[in-house]
């Protein structure tokens, strides 16, 4: 518990510092992205400023979760999530969400993307589409489409378990 305190602070401190526009939970350490940030709207086309955005917050984080054997053992997984808004059909929102992270996925695995210890990195990484589960059903809200870089931390089942719950809703 002590380590994913240490991770998530050393995180939010990163951003911070490096003026990387995401929101990071404080208590779990999930990083959101704003859709405007890396796509334009129903579109799952990394932007340029995207790319670039991309660029800049992996190596960042990626060097904080690989800096220390704690961090590495702790984070299991780390899951690319694709969120979408309310607003439209739910089945295309869904494939819209996990294209959206499967593009994020691609341009991190693409060969020119430079990041140390890029095969430590990819063998965190997962991508997944959530489409408008966890978005406001009552109205259409910017903040519901957004990327989510979620972790799994060893011995977390029961996050692992709600964010499942949620899904069946």
């Amino acid at each position: 518990e002590d380590t994913k305190k240490i991770l998530v602070a050393e995180i939010i401190g990163a951003a911070q510092a490096n003026n990387i526009d995401v929101e990071v939970d404080p208590e779990t350490g999930d990083v959101s992205v704003r859709e405007s940030i890396l796509f334009d709207f129903a579109s799952a086309t990394l932007k340029p400023k995207g790319k670039e955005f991309l660029n800049e917050f992996i190596p960042t984080y990626s060097k904080i979760i690989l800096s220390r054997s704690d961090f590495d053992e702790a984070v299991k997984l780390i899951v690319i999530e694709g969120h979408t808004s309310s607003k439209g059909n739910d089945d295309e929102n869904m494939l819209l969400s996990l294209e959206r992270a499967n593009a994020v996925m691609k341009h991190i695995l693409a060969p020119g993307f430079k990041v140390q210890e890029k095969p430590r990195l990819i063998h965190k990484l997962i991508a997944a589409g959530r489409g408008e589960i966890e978005a406001d059903q009552t109205k259409d809200s910017s903040a519901d489409r957004r990327v989510l870089f979620r972790f799994e931390f060893a011995g977390d089942t029961e996050r692992f378990i709600s964010v499942l719950d949620k899904s069946k809703k």
